[in-house]
């Protein structure tokens, strides 16, 4: 997302070989003649400030853009104002690049501010960006308060934009609100956002929109068993399974990978028979964790029949060098530990020594 504009001169040019050398005869004239001198000056600016980005001139570019912004900020004219609202948001950028992160944020603000009710489509993108930065400032800083208020005024501007670009970020947007809302336990909320999520974006092609689309129905599904929706949580599992098996993209695959362990972990801990098939096997296999889980629960459903330390050994073994830390997964326990205590002995203990020796390596 974080990418400097620099497509403005391609409109400009044609108007600043327009300057002429020959003086204004009348007040008009004048006022037209100093337009174009000043359009020209702010381009020329610019394109200074961009040739010091690209040699990696930082504090040259920074105070570059500093005076371009101070000497053109109050210009009425349309086309100085698109250059000032993409030399802000390069600045914040430089900024960003030296970790000064409340000139960042500030630099966003002004944006915000001076453009939102803008609707030139540069500045509307620009707007849009700088709105989305923002809330990565307050995810970074973890300032959840202020992330939810960017992204309800995001929302508000954007939410009904047919901008193809914007609409991407828009997606990103409702991801990150409901996610919010679901850690801080307003799960009602959440599910409310993730399907009007879900509604607006259920026919794009675009890549990273297929990604969210993935992810918001993973989150749906833990959202309703977490809620004890255990139909609905199972069905959204499946939706994810079916609707993203043949993709080729990696971090969709390992989305596909977890709606299969937790549907079958969840089916195991409610007395359904777990659905392991040759399909889905293959779908696991493509991402290490989600294999680990589908053997793991291939053994520990086994072990409520018949003891499994054999199987239970060599699974150990195969994925001893296997980190959650490492991957950041953080795994639920409690509904296999719920399960398992419904059991009568021998099958609790032997049900007991699958999950221990799964803890074990989830505590490494």
């Amino acid at each position: 997302m974080r990418t400097l504009f620099i497509s403005v001169f391609s409109l400009f040019l044609t108007t600043s070989a327009l300057v002429s050398s020959v003086p204004p005869n009348t007040a008009k004239e004048l006022n037209t003649f100093q337009e174009k001198i000043a359009l020209q000056n702010a381009e020329n600016m610019f394109i200074r400030a961009l040739d010091f980005y690209y040699t990696n001139q930082t504090d040259k570019m920074i105070n570059t853009y500093r005076e371009l912004i101070n000497n053109f900020e109050n210009s009425t004219n349309k086309e100085i104002n698109i250059i000032i609202a993409q030399a802000m948001f390069n600045l914040a950028l430089g900024y960003d690049n030296i970790g000064d992160i409340k000139a960042e944020s500030r630099l966003y603000e002004r944006i915000i501010s001076k453009f939102i009710n803008s609707h030139d489509a540069i500045t509307e993108t620009i707007t849009a960006n700088s709105l989305f930065n923002q809330a990565l400032i307050a995810y970074k800083i973890n300032d959840t308060k202020s992330e939810m208020q960017i992204y309800e005024k995001f929302i508000e501007r954007f939410g009904d934009t047919n901008d193809e670009n914007i609409r991407i970020i828009l997606a990103n947007v409702m991801a990150g609100f409901g996610y919010i809302h679901a850690k801080e336990d307003k799960k009602s909320e959440a599910v409310g956002i993730y399907n009007r999520l879900l509604d607006k974006f259920e026919n794009s092609k675009n890549e990273h929109v297929q990604n969210i689309l993935a992810g918001t129905l993973l989150n749906l599904g833990i959202i309703n068993i977490e809620m004890g929706e255990l139909k609905n949580g199972l069905a959204l599992y499946q939706r994810l399974i079916e609707q993203f098996k043949n993709s080729a993209d990696d971090n969709i695959l390992r989305k596909v990978g977890a709606a299969i362990t937790n549907k079958i972990e969840i089916e195991i801990c409610s007395g359904i028979k777990p659905s392991f098939d040759d399909e889905h096997k293959k779908l696991v296999d493509k991402e290490e964790y989600s294999a680990l889980m589908y053997e793991f629960l291939q053994i520990v459903y086994s072990a409520a029949n018949k003891r499994q330390l054999d199987k239970l050994n060599a699974w150990k073994e195969k994925y001893s060098d296997f980190s959650f830390k490492k991957f950041n997964i953080d795994f639920d326990f409690s509904y296999l530990d719920k399960w398992a205590k419904h059991l009568k002995n021998p099958e609790r203990k032997w049900v007991k020594e699958c999950i221990d020796t799964i803890k074990e390596l989830a505590d490494r």
